[in-house]
Parts: structure tokens; sequence; C-alpha cells
């Protein structure tokens, strides 16, 4: 498997967010951003776009977060499989291999622990979880805070097709109570059918593009969860259980 770079999760979000602000820069530059604020009478674009920067600032967190174990965890998968005899000690939180070499404290290296002390359960005669079981609870631990993301992405979506209802609603609204049809009222109908078809269009343009650019955020922190997963996984099942249930 070729070696990834430190923070590669990092350094692509970094990649992404800068495309987007700089995105957002020209769409500024040219006036489109300022149109959208201002034809949309529902306000329902600037709700998007506050709750589109809150979400990416959470989402900033928890890349830097899951980059950071994966680092860690990397450093782990090497340390230990760079040793040729391999005893495993758990002191604690703590994990040593070959009794004087302290493993990072990291995801991978709390998982070593908790295996360590359920395996030292089953063989004391008590009942204890498969390994398989325990990465299930890891797992769920990881993704846990990613599905805040997952919903807050199709509320962005929901409320854009919120803000089209509004817009034709207000588009329909300007013919209700129109009793003559001559020019000047025409003209004012007009207008206001302008207005609320703008708002409608202009709230779904922004749903579906911050739903859109939240679900790619999240969807790069879930493959680099999966592939912590699985580095743990291997890892464990290859160099550590044999050891661990030699011991």
């Amino acid at each position: 498997m070729k070696e990834q770079p430190e923070h590669s999760l990092l350094l692509r979000w970094l990649i992404l967010t800068g495309l987007i602000a700089f995105s957002l820069l020209i769409a500024w530059n040219e006036g489109i951003i300022s149109q959208l604020f201002h034809i949309d009478q529902s306000r329902i674009s600037w709700i998007i776009a506050l709750v589109y920067l809150i979400v990416t600032l959470h989402c900033g967190k928890l890349i830097y977060s899951i980059s950071l174990q994966m680092n860690l965890s990397r450093e782990v998968d090497r340390m230990i499989k760079d040793e040729d005899k391999l005893d495993i000690k758990v002191e604690g939180d703590d994990v040593f291999i070959n009794s004087n070499i302290k493993l990072p404290d990291c995801f991978m290296s709390d998982y070593i622990s908790d295996l360590f002390y359920s395996n030292k359960n089953m063989a004391g005669g008590e009942e204890a979880g498969s390994p398989s079981e325990l990465i299930e609870v890891y797992e769920s631990r990881l993704k846990g805070p990613q599905e805040i993301g997952w919903f807050v992405s199709d509320m962005m979506l929901k409320l854009g097709l919120l803000g089209t209802i509004i817009g034709f609603i207000l588009m329909l609204g300007s013919v209700a109570h129109i009793a003559n049809f001559d020019v000047s009222n025409m003209q004012k109908i007009l207008q206001h059918m302008s207005n609320g078809m703008g708002t409608a269009l202009y709230t779904t343009l922004a749903g579906l593009s911050c739903s859109i650019l939240t679900a790619m955020q999240y969807h790069m922190i879930d493959r680099h969860v999966d592939e912590l997963i699985e580095l743990t996984r291997h890892l464990t099942q290859v160099h550590v259980l044999p050891k661990i249930n030699g011991a």
C-alpha cells in the first residue's frame, strides 16, 4: 500500500476549503452573492449560509482529530511491525511492547489495551466480547460525531425546498388581490412575480450547493474513518492477537 503523507486528510480538506473560498470570492466579486441575499425575501439563504459556516467549523475540528489519530495509529503500526519479537504489556492506560517501548496514546493503542484486558478476562473464565464486537464499539465511537453532519446536510436541502415553496407563494400571492389588469398593474404584478421566482430559485441554489459541499466534507471523514478501522483490525488480527492469546 502506498504510504500517505502525514495529515493527508487535513491537507485534502484544506485544499477543498480553499477552492470553495476562492469560488465564493469570485462570486462575491461578480455580485452573485449580494444579489442572492438581496432578492431572497424569505431570508432562508442567510440561515443556510450560517448553518453551512457552523457545520464547516465542526467538520474542520473532526478532520483535525481524525487526521491526528490516523498519524499516531500509523506510528503504532510501524512500531509493532518493526519488532521481530513482540511482547505486549499493559499498565493502566499505557501500552508497552517489549517491556520498555511505550506506544503513543491514540485510537489504536486504546483498542489494543481493551483487547488485552478482554482476552485476560476470558482467560480468567469471565465472559467477554469478541474482537469483532469490540471494534464495532470503537467504530461507532468514531462515526458518531459525523451523524450530525449528514443530518445538517439533509436539513439544508430541505430548507432550500422550503424557500422554493415560499417563493412560489409570494409569486402567486401577487396576483391574488388584483382586480384590474391594466398596464400599470401588470408591471407591478410582473415585478412581484419576478421577486417571488428569484426567492424560489436562489434559496434552492443555496440549499443544494451547501448540502452538496457539506456531504463532500463528511464523505471525506467517513472514508478515512473506515481506513483507520481497517488498519486497526488488520494489525490486531495479524500481529497483536496471536501474541496476546499466546501469552
